[in-house]
């Protein structure tokens, strides 16, 4: 079974708070090199955080600040696939990443059909901890049974 709106939004939420947050560095070769063309020296220490990237509006829009699922019904939709760092990339993709999808996509819509979550404060900006994985700080919510509304 497709369900294109559950995608589009797991990618969001992964978009806007990506589980890793550091930047799997590399040190530039000798002689150096120009990386986005940008030139570093050889010896330095680059890298990527998905968080960043994940918020380019040249990429995502203008609205990437904001949680919008509907952004990956676009045209370019492929192109902000590409731009998708929350597994890390090149030969350091996590190498759970397939299974995660997969576990993701089947654990999340039955969560969602069991229960039901509230925020306790809607108000309150999420915060996270960033120690290698991005964890919600002080995330209070309320678990409800949907069996229990009817």
């Amino acid at each position: 079974m497709k369900l294109p709106y559950l995608t589009a939004c797991c990618k969001e939420a992964m978009r806007m708070i990506p589980s890793v947050g550091l930047t799997l560095p590399r040190i530039v070769p000798r002689g150096g090199r120009y990386i986005a063309g940008q030139w570093f020296d050889g010896g330095v220490r680059v890298g990527v955080n998905a968080a960043v990237i994940h918020f380019n509006k040249e990429v995502f829009g203008d609205d990437a600040e904001e949680f919008n699922p509907e952004r990956w019904f676009r045209a370019n939709a492929s192109r902000m696939d590409r731009y998708m760092f929350q597994f890390g990339g090149g030969s350091r993709t996590c190498i759970g990443k397939n299974i995660s999808l997969c576990e993701i996509h089947k654990l999340v819509p039955e969560v969602l059909r069991l229960y039901r979550f509230e925020m306790v404060d809607p108000a309150e900006e999420l915060k996270t901890m960033n120690r290698w994985f991005n964890k919600p700080r002080h995330l209070d919510v309320v678990v409800k049974n949907r069996s229990a509304d009817m």
